[in-house]
């Protein structure tokens, strides 16, 4: 864990003076933005913008094209992706004939597709081939063959392997990728149990797992790696959510217990755990109350990481009263009134900012697991696990956390940058089109401390919850994010297709997906669709899902 942070500039890590010393938000770089150089002449740039302007709806003479203009430096790869433009996909088979597999996801380079047997025992990864098929006259002319027909055309089997056990099931929303190394972080639990048995250290309320398995998995060949296990715990897998991987780092959230695992990936695939921070931050915070006869007394104290939390609000209600007569009575009224309050709250999400530093939510125990908890009180905190301090606090209304999560976005979300699809993602500091899609969100809002609160309920984020695929680029194009999003969650079905509109021309459709049947005839209520696109192939899956009936799984390409 030796590699250098983020730079000291960092939003949310640096102190409110550094902050403010630099008032003026830096020039975000927009993708898919002209690549023309501002210091031009005004006649260069003007030519610069008509040629963007009137780019061809040729893909040929676009990359002829390509040939007299190149773009400035840095600027080459959301240069290149202004061809999906021409690249979209214009084919759709219709309920092809698959394995009743339950598909995850892609990876992030677009070498592997995550699928899950439907017993939930099964892990079954494939490799994304390309369908072809050969003809003697015009192939737009002719149908597809019978053997375009079936998911082998497009996909090639790579291996299936059982992971789980027969008392347990594997988690199909858990899938975590090294892209590096080319890892798979998957993992497996038995049954939920709502009646806990009581035990020193655990959370009232919190339900129990008897068992909680994470794999490491080279995606190659299958084999795995190195496991962990977790007994009588509950982590929150759905989603992904009780975990973050961050570089070769991955934390885990302990609910049941309050304690964060910090876990190294190793070169060799072995899960190394090299911190826990919960009832000790250091390492030698137990053996220092050994030390000191204090061991015996232990359950009277608070967590490491609660009195670090307390310390901070305590020192920062000190420092809001600078007359020292006045100072009690404002401890009294803001701290040790609702100290009890502070003292309840528990840990719900944690999520990497970079390599010293967690984003933790704390919340209010009423909350329980469910999704509830944004109504409730709640905090975010920014820990230093070098230090062992909290370096900043925000309130789920606060306006100071808001206007970071708008201007500095990206480094919520601590994509590592030799990513090489990630950092694409269209986010409000890098594209105004997104920018301009929450401002609108926000001026439609009826409170303005509602719509904070709603916003901050989704910080932490959950770790690679978004699809790189340039169709979802908001400066190519437009589409119904009620209907579509790059977010990995289900939608209700609809019967009607999904349009994807042309940012430069928004009369003209690109592309449409439909994600249902062909013939448009049956019932959408109670179905759910998820999408799977690839990262930059022009193909895509829509699922669609109904209970009590088969998966429909239709395939979207370019033909």
């Amino acid at each position: 864990t030796s590699k250098n942070p983020l730079p000291s500039s960092h939003p949310l890590t640096s102190t409110p003076a550094e902050n403010s010393s630099n008032p003026r938000r830096p020039t975000p770089t927009l993708p898919g933005a002209c690549a023309c150089d501002a210091s031009a002449p005004a006649s260069a740039t003007g030519g610069a913008v008509m040629v963007g302007f009137f780019r061809s709806g040729n893909l040929a003479s676009r990359v002829f094209d390509r040939q007299f203009l190149s773009p400035r430096p840095g600027a080459t790869v959301n240069t290149v992706r202004q061809f999906y433009e021409n690249l979209v996909p214009s084919y759709t088979i219709y309920d092809i004939d698959c394995p009743d597999y339950s598909f995850r996801k892609f990876t992030d380079d677009g070498k592997y597709l995550v699928a899950f047997s439907r017993n939930h025992q099964d892990l079954i990864v494939y490799r994304p081939i390309w369908l072809t098929f050969s003809c003697h006259e015009e192939c737009d002319a002719h149908d597809l063959p019978a053997n375009a027909e079936r998911f082998e055309s497009f996909f090639k089997q790579l291996y299936s392997i059982s992971l789980a056990s027969s008392n347990e099931y594997i988690c199909e929303d858990f899938f975590l990728y090294m892209e590096g190394h080319q890892y798979g972080l998957f993992a497996t639990s038995t049954a939920r149990s709502n009646e806990s048995s009581v035990t020193e250290g655990a959370i009232h309320g919190v339900p129990s797992i008897e068992k909680i398995t994470f794999y490491l998995v080279r995606l190659e060949d299958g084999a795995i790696l190195d496991e962990k296990a977790f007994c009588n715990d509950f982590i929150n897998l759905a989603h992904s959510i009780g975990a973050y991987l961050y570089e070769d780092l991955v934390c885990i959230v302990s609910l049941r217990y309050q304690t964060i695992h910090v876990l190294q990936i190793r070169d060799s695939g072995s899960l190394v755990e090299v911190r826990r921070i919960g009832a000790f931050c250091r390492e030698d915070d137990e053996l220092f109350l050994y030390s000191h006869g204090q061991a015996a007394q232990g359950s009277s104290f608070l967590p490491g990481i609660k009195q670090r939390l307390l310390s901070f609000i305590f020192h920062k209600t000190w420092n809001e009263e600078p007359d020292q007569a006045l100072r009690v009575q404002h401890l009294k009224k803001k701290f040790y009134f609702h100290f009890q309050d502070y003292v309840d709250l528990i840990i719900w999400k944690v999520q990497f900012l970079d390599r010293h530093h967690l984003f933790i939510k704390f919340g209010s125990v009423n909350g329980r697991v469910t999704r509830s908890t944004d109504q409730n009180l709640a905090f975010f905190a920014v820990y230093n696990m070098e230090t062992t301090e909290i370096v900043s606090l925000y309130q789920n209304s606060s306006e100071e956390l808001y206007s970071l999560f708008e201007h500095y976005y990206d480094h919520f979300h601590a994509n590592p940058q030799n990513s090489l699809h990630e950092k694409f993602i269209s986010s409000n500091p890098n594209s105004v089109h997104a920018l301009d899609q929450l401002r609108t969100i926000k001026s439609k809002a009826s409170s303005p401390s509602q719509f904070v609160k709603k916003m901050m309920a989704s910080l932490p984020y959950t770790c690679q919850s978004q699809s790189p695929s340039p169709y979802f680029d908001l400066s190519i194009f437009r589409y119904d994010e009620k209907l579509f999003s790059a977010i990995d969650r289900h939608r209700h079905c609809t019967e009607h297709p999904i349009k994807f509109i042309s940012v430069r021309q928004p009369n003209v459709v690109k592309f449409k997906i439909k994600p249902g049947s062909d013939s448009g005839a049956s019932d959408s209520r109670g179905k759910r669709i998820s999408s799977l696109f690839h990262p930059f192939f022009p193909l895509a899956l829509s699922i669609q899902q109904t209970n009590m009936q088969p998966t429909v799984v239709n395939v979207h390409f370019r033909r």
